[in-house]
């Protein structure tokens, strides 16, 4: 009996690389298409969390003068704040308005159920109130 000297079709080895290395390239398209799926969520989550907090530190110490202390809270779209107003400091202006007091204010925004630090945006500013008192 004569073997044929042309081969037809795939060795049983041959066709478990072929699927191997397909298997390789589809888990790391994957995995890339993930990367981009949380940046994507991180990104909206920032720009969301910039405009609430910018936001809330502008109207800060309009209507009612600063408190020093902590407060927390929750934002329509489910986001949680929490805001810290230091102690306030006076100083000298020398633009003749009198004494101007200073106060440290940091803002921080999370998502529920986010414990990472990373997860989070902290604004800090320094809020200036020169009606108020000297403490």
């Amino acid at each position: 009996m004569r073997l044929p000297l042309a081969r037809r079709g795939f060795a049983l080895v041959e066709a478990l690389a072929a699927f191997l290395i397909l298997a390789l390239v589809l888990g790391g398209l994957l995995q890339g298409v993930g990367f981009g799926a949380r940046n994507e969520s991180r990104g909206d989550f920032l720009l969301r969390a910039a405009r609430q907090g910018r936001s809330q530190l502008e109207a800060l110490g309009v209507a009612a003068p600063l408190a020093m202390g902590e407060s927390s809270g929750r934002y329509s779209d489910g986001l949680l704040w929490s805001l810290s107003v230091g102690p306030c400091r006076s100083a000298a202006d020398s633009g003749g308005l009198g004494e101007i007091v200073a106060c440290p204010v940091a803002l921080a925004i999370r998502r529920p159920g986010d414990a990472a630090p990373g997860d989070a945006l902290t604004l800090r500013t320094v809020k200036i109130d020169a009606n108020r008192p000297a403490q």
